[in-house]
């Protein structure tokens, strides 16, 4: 009798870790993602990527009628600051190494 009891709370108290790790796996997949979440841009905003031996180089410009805030999103390097770019106006940003291109993002 004894030896059911206990299992019983062994299985309990598993069952409980095993919701609370899921329930945490969950929240950090939310917030992780929801760094790069992002809206993004239109289309009228174009980007380029030249893709150089050791970096990647973005070139990014504003073909809308209105002002817009956007950065640039790399993966296996951090995210261009968010630039503000009048109609026809441009910018560019470089990252060395591994990058790759994510995206454009409102921000």
């Amino acid at each position: 009798m004894r030896k059911s009891s206990r299992m019983k709370r062994f299985t309990a108290v598993g069952l409980t870790g095993a919701a609370v790790l899921a329930m945490s796996g969950t929240a950090h997949a939310a917030s992780a993602g929801g760094l790069r979440a992002s809206a993004a841009a239109p289309t009228c905003v174009k980007v380029t990527v030249d893709k150089g031996t050791i970096s990647k180089t973005a070139y990014v410009m504003n073909k809308c009628s209105t002002t817009k805030r956007v950065k640039v999103v790399w993966s296996f390097a951090p995210d261009s600051d968010c630039n503000t770019l009048k109609p026809g106006q441009k910018f560019k940003t470089k990252r060395g190494l591994a990058p790759q291109f994510d995206g454009l993002a409102l921000c």
